[in-house]
C-alpha cells in the first residue's frame, strides 16, 4: 500500500487548516494568520503524540499516522503558537483526519 510522502501530508494539513480556520478559531487569531503567516507561518510534520489514543479510542500506531502542527514561529524558528494540530493517517487509502483547534480564550 502506497504513503502519503511528508510534503503530501503538510499540504493536506494545511488546505483542512485553510478551509476550516475562520470557523474554529477566535477572530484574533485569524487576523493573526492573515498579517503574520508569510513571514512567520510554518506547517510540520511530526510523529504523533499518545494522547491522540483518547481520539482515536486505541493507542497510537506511529507506523499509520502523522501529527502536523499549524502555527507561528519565534525569532528562534520554534513554534511560539500552534493553531492546530492534525493526525493524518500515513496511507493514501485511509481519510480518517482528526483535528485539535487550539482557539485563544476570550479574557
Amino acid at each position: 500500500m502506497e504513503q502519503r510522502t511528508p510534503d503530501q501530508l503538510v499540504e493536506w494539513a494545511y488546505d483542512l487548516f485553510l478551509e476550516q480556520a475562520a470557523d474554529m478559531l477566535a477572530p484574533e487569531q485569524i487576523v493573526d494568520i492573515t498579517l503574520e503567516f508569510e513571514q512567520r507561518g510554518a506547517v510540520e510534520a511530526t510523529l504523533p503524540n499518545a494522547d491522540w489514543s483518547a481520539d482515536l479510542g486505541e493507542p497510537v500506531d506511529m507506523e499509520r499516522w502523522v501529527e502536523v502542527w499549524v502555527g507561528l514561529l519565534d525569532h528562534q524558528d520554534e513554534f511560539e503558537v500552534i493553531f492546530a494540530t492534525f493526525l493524518l493517517p500515513r496511507l493514501q487509502t485511509e481519510d480518517e483526519v482528526h483535528v485539535r483547534w487550539h482557539r485563544q480564550q476570550q479574557p
